[in-house]
């Protein structure tokens, strides 16, 4: 199952969109953002869309005008933010989503990751991969393996993994499976102003 990305902001009172460009854990848009169009009314079933958080995460604290008046319809929406502690988790649930995901990097420590885990099984570790280390606090860079298997310890049956470069190999992924099974496509290209951006980004179903 292919899931859309839309990188947003509260601008001018609405939510605005638009492609950006990742570099690390930096997230900056590559055009003007604007009104967003993106819709699966009238599906058969409820669709998740990923609506990444572009200036929480760059200024390191949950835009909450985004979270109250985000609205794709027929989506359930899976947000991704900046989150440092269990209360920024607390604040997430407030709004209208279905999953949270929490980039590894911006948590305090794991013991906000255990902490989320036990609040809510909607709640999915978020690695930011550049050349092929996961991007830890403080600028750290840590193996994408071992951080894997931590967040496995720590109970999560999902992980997101931002290929943030493409460096990661296509052995690096066949390596992944063999200890993952079953690899979900997480994020594609679009077209126009609600366009994700072109890496490779996955779940593994645990």
């Amino acid at each position: 199952m292919d899931i859309p990305a839309i990188y947003c902001i509260f601008k001018g009172g609405e939510v605005r969109s638009a492609p950006v460009r990742i570099e690390g854990t930096v997230i900056s848009f590559e055009a003007e953002p604007a009104r967003p169009t993106f819709s699966a009314a009238g599906s058969e079933s409820r669709a998740p869309v990923v609506v990444a958080d572009a200036r929480g995460l760059g200024r390191r604290e949950l835009d909450d005008r985004l979270l109250k008046k985000m609205k794709f319809p027929g989506c359930d929406i899976w947000f991704l933010t900046h989150v440092r502690d269990i209360e920024d988790v607390f604040d997430c649930f407030m709004g209208d989503i279905a999953k949270l995901l929490i980039p590894y990097h911006t948590t305090r420590n794991d013991l906000v990751m255990r902490e989320a885990y036990e609040m809510s099984e909607n709640c999915i570790p978020a690695l930011f991969v550049s050349k092929g280390r996961v991007s830890g606090r403080r600028g750290q860079t840590k193996d994408l393996r071992a951080v894997v298997e931590e967040m496995v310890k720590i109970g999560f049956s999902e992980v997101a993994v931002f290929d943030t470069d493409s460096m990661l190999t296509a052995y690096d992924w066949i390596s992944l499976n063999d200890r993952f099974s079953d690899l979900t496509p997480f994020v594609r290209d679009m077209d126009g102003p609600t366009a994700g951006i072109g890496f490779q980004n996955i779940i593994f179903d645990l």
